[in-house]
């Protein structure tokens, strides 16, 4: 086929239009067609502040930190990404892919990589001697023509594929020169209409076009608000909106918005008029399987889940903040708008159709962040903060328009904190002992030998106390507590969510707060492990926020209600200051648990950071261990029944009672609280008349709370399932003549471990 040479003519001035700063699947399509249209082209064009370029082997967009407030402004074409950049060499051949389009169905779309000439200052020029060719079959008589284009980028097969960019910048360098940087960043100009001549074998354009920044660069700036001094040295960023992406070049083959975009639509990137412009420009994540994905994953912790991804940007050295002082230099990212898509289901989440649909975005930035300062006096100052919440957000970014992240950090002692080191009665140095966590050095007491210790100073040490079981409840509800071990990680596929009372340490009373349990997830080894976000304000999802009501994932109505019998007027918590994250695994006979610290700053749900990457460290570094407590599975009691054979079959008579379960050493738990169970509470044996199984004095049995219930496979964690009593349950006290099972004990009086929590909290 012959090749013809076409002359395009086309005067352009490239502005690269300044940004506006506000708060807040792999293609691999090849072209086998033939050879097309050889066309030259005369562009022409200049750059203002935001202006965008690159080279043929490092494509890079200048940018000056502006001292006041760190807004990135665009400077031109730089040769490479990072601070070590310099503007580009008048002369330099820069790389932009344009799409050209006809009106005319009949007509191909042609994508093509043109080679422009860098002038310094600015300037861009497309000059005639660059030829390249349209797609075969292209007639430039058919229809009216229309160019866009993308500056930057490596041109894939049908993609243009952007690396994203993450850095750390001070307004001025040590010598108090201005800090530039580049930064592999995707600019673009939308439809421009051609003037065409067949015949003459020219494309000329009378309009200049505008670049304008795709996506958005935000800029964290930490302030230190914890009460005590930390340094920090990286950031995990976790997002619904894309790091690492690629534009889709078949999205224009389709495309309809065809227009001559003027200059003033460009002004307003919130505008739809805006949005309609750039419409056709599809960006996408990129592939897991791709190779700068694999990269990332190896050296930066990249990953994804729920829809959102995970990265980690490390620092050269650690940025160290006193209390009350703000980091001199911002954390830089680059990132396109993208949204979560998330179900609202009426009772279940998954079972039936949606009763609403949002769009979600998410934005978290998380510290990699160690306490420079130790505990002394009546401070007392935690020792491990690392990942703590610097910043989020729900806020849409709009692309084009970049934002700062003004990171406040603060700091609450999240449950753990408070609950002594090991199970017991004892001195303050055996109490705060973390070895020999384990059932052999774990004592049972009866509720007379409760009663003879807790006012025993040497059994409960200044700053000690015999917890209720609201405090209890800042971890374990009333039922659905860490369900994700429920029937061996099997029965659910998304998190559960409780309204309960819960207190810790410091408050002036008792408050209801939303607890949420992850599904189960198996870790690389195959240990099965459940998370939990403790002391969350209410979902604005939710229609019922009464004590007790359980939500199965995103529901709109509760699947149940499981009451504690309490608390059932207590006033929400209206901020997320105590928020926090816990993980539950099981080694050796012992539940590990572990907990981070969230606060306000938080944005993130369970499902989204219900995985061992949100728990991972950082690559290289070392840090402090999270808080973690053990609780040995001492065993619990049970109930069983043995049915009057002398009754027909269908009766219920029989005599009820309770034993210890061997078969749960190991796998189960139970602690004392001084608490009667509520009569309105939902039990797993209750009386006829209602509330728990009374004992042999006709009174309530005391509240237990329970950790794992693994009877009957259930493994859910709370105060439902068991109950201890202080005296003999009821008529207990004589075996019937039927009952010949071994495990019956006349007159049983139950005894169970005891763990003291601390009024004030540990610092580890």
């Amino acid at each position: 086929m012959k090749k013809l040479l076409y002359s395009c003519i086309a005067f352009c001035t490239l502005v690269l239009a300044s940004c506006a700063d506000q708060d807040v699947a792999e293609t691999n399509a090849t072209n086998n067609d033939g050879p097309g249209v050889k066309v030259s082209m005369t562009m022409e064009g200049e750059m203002q502040s935001d202006a965008a370029a690159a080279t043929p082997n490092s494509r890079a967009i200048g940018y000056e930190v502006k001292d006041d407030n760190g807004f990135p402004t665009a400077k031109g074409l730089y040769n490479g990404v990072g601070a070590s950049a310099q503007e580009l060499a008048t002369g330099t051949k820069v790389p932009v892919v344009l799409i050209f389009k006809s009106d005319n169905a009949s007509q191909p779309v042609t994508k093509v990589k043109t080679m422009w000439t860098y002038t310094q200052g600015g300037k861009l020029t497309l000059e005639p001697s660059e030829t390249f060719e349209m797609k075969s079959g292209t007639n430039l008589s058919q229809g009216t023509w229309y160019v866009c284009g993308i500056l930057g980028g490596d041109l894939d097969n049908n993609t243009v594929k952007f690396d994203g960019f993450v850095e750390g910048y001070t307004p001025k360098d040590n010598s108090g020169n201005k800090t530039t940087f580049g930064a592999d960043i995707p600019y673009i100009f939308g439809w421009r209409k051609l003037e065409t001549n067949q015949a003459k074998k020219t494309i000329k354009s009378n309009h200049a076009v505008k670049f304008k920044q795709f996506g958005s660069i935000v800029r964290l700036k930490v302030t230190n608000n914890t009460g005590f001094g930390f340094k920090y040295d990286g950031v995990r960023i976790i997002t619904s909106n894309i790091l690492v992406g690629q534009f889709d070049l078949s999205s224009f083959d389709n495309a309809s918005n065809l227009g001559d975009t003027q200059d003033g639509v460009l002004d307003d990137a919130t505008s739809n008029n805006y949005k309609k412009v750039f419409e056709a420009f599809k960006f996408t994540q990129r592939a897991t399987t791709d190779a700068k994905i694999t990269s990332l994953a190896s050296t930066n912790k990249f990953s994804m889940h729920n829809d959102l991804s995970y990265y980690d940007y490390k620092f050269n050295d650690f940025v160290t903040l006193a209390n009350g002082s703000s980091a001199k230099g911002y954390v830089y990212v680059w990132m396109a708008p993208k949204q979560q898509t998330v179900n609202i289901y009426n009772k279940q989440e998954g079972v039936g159709s949606p009763v609403e649909t949002k769009q979600i975005s998410k934005t978290q930035f998380m510290l990699m962040a160690i306490p420079t300062e130790t505990s002394a006096g009546n401070k007392v100052v935690p020792t491990s903060i690392n990942m703590i919440p610097a910043y989020g957000t729900r806020a849409d970014y709009v692309s084009g328009r970049n934002y700062p992240a003004k990171g406040s950090v603060v700091y609450n002692f999240p449950p753990l904190s408070y609950i002594a080191k090991h199970s017991n009665f004892g001195t303050e140095a055996e109490l705060s002992n973390a070895a020999t966590q384990d059932a052999a050095h774990t004592e049972t007491y009866s509720y007379s030998e409760i009663e003879s210790n807790v006012n025993n100073s040497a059994k409960v040490p200044a700053g000690y106390m015999f917890a209720h079981h609201e405090y209890w409840r800042s971890i374990l509800p009333q039922f659905y507590g860490f369900s994700g071990f429920r029937n061996n990680g099997t029965t659910y596929n998304c998190s559960m969510g409780i309204v309960s009372p819960a207190r810790l340490p410091g408050w002036n009373e008792t408050k209801l707060v939303y607890q949420s349990y992850s599904k189960g997830v198996r870790d690389s080894q195959g240990n099965l492990i459940a998370y939990m976000i403790g002391l969350s304000k209410q979902p604005d999802y939710i229609s019922n926020t009464g004590e007790g009501q359980a939500y199965q994932g995103y529901a709109r109505n509760p699947l149940t209600r499981a009451s504690s019998g309490a608390f059932e007027s207590a006033p929400w918590i209206d901020k997320n200051d105590y928020r926090y994250v816990m993980r539950w695994e099981d080694k050796n006979g012992n539940a590990i648990l572990k907990q981070r610290y969230l606060g306000p700053r938080f944005v993130l749900d369970m499902d989204d950071i219900a995985n061992e990457d949100f728990w991972a460290a950082p690559i290289t570094g070392t840090y402090p261990n999270d808080v973690e407590r053990i609780v040995p599975y001492t065993g619990i009691y049970d109930v069983a029944s043995t049915k009057d054979p002398s009754k027909p079959a269908s009766s219920k008579e029989g005599q009820t009672w309770w034993y210890f379960n061997i078969n749960t050493v190991g796998k189960c738990a139970q602690y004392w609280t001084p608490d009667d169970a509520p009569v309105g509470g939902r039990y797993a044996t209750q009386s006829p008349s209602g509330g728990a199984m009374q004992d042999n004095a006709h009174q309530a049995p005391k509240l237990s709370v329970t950790f794992r219930y693994s009877v009957v496979a259930d493994d859910v964690s709370g105060f439902f399932n068991c109950y201890l009593y202080t005296r003999t349950p009821l008529d207990q006290d004589h075996k019937k003549s039927y009952v010949n099972d071994p495990r019956f004990v006349e007159g049983l009086i139950m005894k169970a471990p005891v763990r003291l929590w601390k009024t004030t909290p540990y610092a580890d």
